[in-house]
């Protein structure tokens, strides 16, 4: 009996690290790649710090080699489960400046693996009614009941990721040309090429595109990418007396938020009385890096809201979770989000 049950034993064992050695060999390289890829492509992205110090490179007369300025954006990175479309499926929301309503893309990324590449492929598709999906990352339920005749694929616009293992980073870029079409507004073909770069923490994009005489249509003029940072959210309070900086030490009306959301790359959030009027004041949140230290800190900033002119700012180093300023008739901190912390949803 004693030797049946250790038999019986042994064979669960031997079953046990069967099972497990056929689970890490079904994980290959390419699965392994398109799980890093999938866990560091989420979130929100933002190129606020590239903005702010081409503004000050740009009035800077001892910089006598101007580049052409790279417009602010902020990209929305959302995973989608809409079971009729695929798997590794993102909804995206492209916006102008630092102001997100400013919507000027929308698209659904799905992601796969292609072996004939050596590379993750990802296909875009339009949205055929756009209107309806703005915000879609805040309604999963929209997003989840997506079907084949919602989207519209844009074939030839594909683009291959390659690991690179000594950068830690995924490079990427369309076959050459292979992404055109007619424009409606000058009626020429119109070829787009992007290159981009992917690493956990950043995302470099360069969309280019030139018409049939190989002038350029859009993209940087000087061909410098748009050079994104994942956006960290904090939670925030402030406190204020409403007769500002000359109120009295005794002075009893004050204004209080409890609650309000601020990206770490520079968005600004106008601090509100308690009816939902704009107060003078506006708050901050942006990592910048200073030329004289070249250390990036995180800086939490009180601005006039009419000027937008700093009255004060504090800072902490980059990697940062709170931060708190105390003025006396001002007082306001932020902690970052213990939960979905890329996203503000």
């Amino acid at each position: 009996m004693l030797t049946k049950l250790l038999q019986w034993r042994a064979r669960l064992v031997l079953c046990v690290v069967c099972g497990f050695l056929g689970t890490v060999q079904a994980q290959t390289p390419a699965d392994q790649d398109l799980s890093r890829f999938l866990s560091w492509f989420g979130g929100e992205w933002n190129n606020n710090e590239q903005v702010w110090q081409q503004k000050i490179d740009a009035e800077d007369p001892k910089i006598t080699a101007k580049v052409a300025a790279t417009e602010h954006l902020h990209h929305i990175f959302t995973p989608v489960v809409a079971p009729k479309i695929g798997e590794n499926l993102f909804y995206v929301q492209q916006s102008r400046g630092g102001e997100l309503n400013k919507v000027f893309r929308q698209r659904i990324y799905r992601f796969t693996s292609d072996p004939a590449q050596g590379a993750i492929r990802l296909d875009i598709f339009t949205l055929n009614d756009e209107k309806r999906f703005v915000d879609a990352h805040r309604k999963p339920t929209l997003l989840a009941e997506l079907t084949p005749p919602d989207l519209k694929p844009m074939p030839g616009c594909e683009v291959y990721w390659r690991f690179d293992a000594k950068e830690q980073a995924f490079n990427a870029s369309m076959p050459a040309d292979r992404c055109n079409f007619v424009s409606t507004r000058s009626g020429k073909r119109i070829f787009v090429n992007d290159t981009l770069r992917l690493t956990e923490q950043e995302l470099l994009i360069n969309d280019q595109a030139h018409d049939e005489s190989g002038q350029r249509v859009f993209g940087n003029a000087d061909n410098i990418p748009s050079r994104n940072r994942k956006v960290r959210y904090f939670e925030g309070w402030v406190w204020f007396k409403l007769a500002g900086p000359g109120a009295a030490e005794d002075d009893k009306k004050t204004n209080f938020t409890a609650k309000y959301l601020l990206h770490s790359e520079g968005q600004r959030m106008t601090v509100l009385y308690e009816d939902g009027t704009p107060s003078p004041y506006m708050l901050e949140l942006a990592i910048l890096t200073y030329q004289n230290t070249r250390k990036p800190v995180l800086k939490f900033t009180l601005l006039d809201r009419e000027t937008h002119k700093s009255k004060t700012y504090v800072w902490a180093n980059a990697q940062a979770t709170t931060i708190g300023m105390n003025l006396g008739w001002f007082q306001a901190g932020v902690a970052q989000k213990s939960e979905r912390t890329h996203f503000g949803f």
